[in-house]
Order: structure tokens, then sequence, then C-alpha cells
């Protein structure tokens, strides 16, 4: 592959810790296991002060939105703040103008809120957290709730069910894109069972 792809996994307070954690330490590993040609992977918020996840974890992104250049693969984590960022005008008509670009976007968890608000999921099946279905079925036209599916693949734009089958879509997009001895190379790395495939 001839040039590094760019993955960016948005944060924002109150962000659910594992829904970017685990995709940020597949890709990230993914990464290590090429000696870093294959990838690389920012964290990006609306700016570079530190963001409050869930239960308190700070972290600070890498970027603010506004200085992505590159976007290849796009993460779109969940949690009790992705309510604000549907308030958060600036933030959704950025994420309406470049999610067109990008390889692939997903969502984790109550992130299908987001893709949802954007009418990315309308017509289209989706999961989410098992909370969360109703939440999203009331922001898209005609979507169809996959329940029991740990993630959806609907070509350009993805769903993760809850907050640990972000691991699971992340791996799936590292094979899709990378080949299976990667991902499942670097499923080996992380010692992830395997839930489906």
């Amino acid at each position: 592959m001839s040039k590094k792809l760019s993955v960016a996994i948005l944060i924002f307070d109150e962000v659910e810790v594992l829904d970017f954690a685990g995709p940020f330490e597949v890709f990230s590993v993914t990464s290590e296991l090429s000696d870093y040609t294959l990838l690389e992977v920012k964290v990006v918020g609306k700016n570079t002060s530190p963001v409050i996840a869930k239960n308190g974890l700070k972290v600070i992104p890498d970027i603010s939105y506004s200085q992505v250049e590159q976007m290849d693969v796009l993460v779109i984590p969940g949690g009790d703040g992705s309510k604000s960022v549907l308030q958060d005008q600036d933030l959704m008509n950025w994420l309406g103008e470049v999610i067109p670009k990008t390889q692939v976007t997903y969502s984790v968890c109550s992130g299908a809120r987001i893709l949802a608000k954007l009418g990315l999921l309308d017509g289209k099946p989706f999961t989410t957290h098992h909370e969360v279905f109703e939440d999203v079925l009331a922001l898209t036209q005609d979507a169809t709730p996959q329940r029991n599916m740990r993630f959806v693949d609907s070509g350009q734009v993805m769903t993760a069910a809850g907050v640990s089958s972000g691991v699971d879509l992340s791996l799936h997009v590292v094979g899709k894109i990378f080949g299976q001895l990667i991902r499942s190379k670097t499923a080996k790395y992380i010692e992830w069972s395997e839930h489906i495939e």
C-alpha cells in the first residue's frame, strides 16, 4: 500500500472510555505490528483541551477537528456525551462534510445517534447499545435495527453494538482494508476472543 492511512477517533466530554480506547488499541497495534508503515492513529477533539470521559478519565486529543487534513477511517464513539454532540452544530456540520470523503466511518455504541442525526442510517440496517435502539430509531427514517449483531457493515458507514463490540468492528475494518492475515495478527496480539466470523 503506497500511502499511510489515517485513522481519526473522535472524543468528547462524557465519551464512553472503551468505545474509543478499544478501537485505538486495535488500530495502534495494527500500526505497531507493521512497523508503523500502514496507518497512523489520531485522537480528535473539538480542541486540544483535556476531555473528561465517562467516570472521570482525562484524555488530551492529539489535534482539533479543524486541524484534520486527511482522514481515511473515522471512529465515532458513544457515551452520554453523544447527546451533546448532536447539539453542537459546528461539529455536526464538520462531520456531515467529512464523512462522505472517508473510506470507512463507523459508530460504536450510542455514537449511532450521531450517524442517525446526520441521516446516514436512513433506510439501512444498524446496531447500537441495547439501551439506545429507540433513541436511534427516533432520529432515522426506515432504519432497520439489528438487535443481536455485534456490528453491521453497510459499506462505507458501519455501526457497532455496545462498548466492547467496537473492538470487533475495528478488527473487521482492519481485515477489510489490510487483509485477514494482519487482522488475525492484531487479534492474537491483543488476545481478543472471537465472537464472530
